[in-house]
């Protein structure tokens, strides 16, 4: 274990967000009347991160003046087309140059992650000297999920199905993926290389990294969130309002 590697954080806030029904980047988009980028800025800083880095895409030039203006300590990087996940996160391999340490990626549009829950996770992460873990959660409705699957032995992470290219004993999985991951640097990179887009979506997934370092005898492990509620993501104005309603339940 090696709680002394510095860590980083890279936020995907590169979506374009059809379902909002809205030309402002969805990350922007308020709960509480904060940015939902700005309640997971605030929620990643728990962790103490070195290097703190957005990845913007549709609307990255407001994206990018908004972060620029109000958390100038905060870096960014532009996705020059949606072509997945995996893509995204490469996007930000130049500022990550002579970074050895740990990365957590998480999604922009999760407005309700909690820090305690991050620092948990990254603890575990550290403890289990993982080279990859993936916060899950379980639901009883999972549909349009990417499905957690485990090995033989329960504790550790064999693959992660997206939807679409998963079979019917998989889709009956209810444990799923948040989107939120630790992951070593090293391992990170050149893994991302060895991705392809041979899927539904022509798409990188980010997912396929489970499954690469599972084969080659890493230690893959989920860390499950107890509570389904603050790891909801935003696609739609339904979303925003249920994470909305969530939040003042929770703090009313």
């Amino acid at each position: 274990m090696n709680n002394k590697k510095p860590v980083g954080v890279i936020v995907l806030a590169a979506g374009k967000g059809t379902r909002m029904k809205s030309d402002m980047p969805k990350v922007l988009h308020e709960v509480c009347g904060e940015p939902m980028l700005k309640r997971v800025l605030d929620a990643v800083r728990t962790v103490g991160p070195r290097l703190l880095l957005v990845i913007t895409g549709h609307g990255g030039a407001l994206v990018e003046k908004i972060v620029a203006e109000t958390m100038p300590v905060v870096k960014t990087a532009r996705q020059a087309e949606q072509l997945g996940t995996a893509n995204a996160v490469a996007a930000g391999r130049e500022e990550f140059s002579g970074f050895n340490g740990t990365i957590m990626i998480v999604c922009g549009d999760t407005p309700l992650l909690r820090g305690e829950t991050l620092a948990a996770f990254l603890a575990n992460h550290r403890s289990k000297d993982a080279v990859i873990s993936v916060l899950t959660t379980r639901i009883d409705d999972p549909c349009g999920y990417g499905r957690i699957i485990r090995g033989e032995d329960g504790g550790t992470l064999v693959a992660i199905v997206e939807e679409r290219d998963g079979s019917d004993e998989q889709l009956r999985i209810n444990e799923v993926n948040t989107g939120v991951y630790c992951v070593e640097s090293d391992f990170l990179w050149q893994g991302i290389e060895r991705i392809d887009s041979d899927n539904s979506q022509n798409e990188f997934y980010l997912t396929d990294l489970v499954n690469i370092a599972f084969i080659e005898g890493h230690m893959v492990i989920p860390f499950v969130c107890l509570d389904p509620d603050e790891v909801v993501g935003v696609n739609s104005v339904g979303d925003l309002a249920r994470a909305e309603e969530i939040a003042l339940s929770k703090n009313p």
